[in-house]
């Protein structure tokens, strides 16, 4: 099977012509956000999760939050709401602790 170089090229123009579309996560809860400089080390937890809850016909709303909390227990607190309003597994629920200076 031939396929006519005019059929390409304008293939071709309309690949150009079509914005590529990426997905970004909604913005939810807050970044852990530090200072520069010199100064004391601050020591935060980072939430992050990502889950799904099934809507009619199957269809998954998956959802992505991150957040920034003072402790581990908070942040254990806010993964656990979160996955009973987004139950859908495969996903992930971490806490980690991180240093901001």
């Amino acid at each position: 099977m031939q396929i006519r170089l005019p059929l390409l090229a304008a293939i071709g123009l309309f690949a150009l012509a079509v914005p590529a579309m990426a997905w970004t996560p909604p913005a939810v809860g807050q970044a852990c956000a530090g200072l520069r400089g010199a100064g004391p080390e601050v020591i935060r937890v980072a939430g992050n999760y990502l889950g799904g809850r099934v809507h009619r016909d199957g269809i998954v709303d998956r959802r992505s939050f991150q957040s920034c909390f003072r402790d581990q227990a908070s942040c254990e607190r806010w993964v656990a709401s979160l996955s009973l309003r987004y139950p859908v597994r495969p996903g992930f629920a971490t806490c980690m602790s991180v240093r901001l200076r």
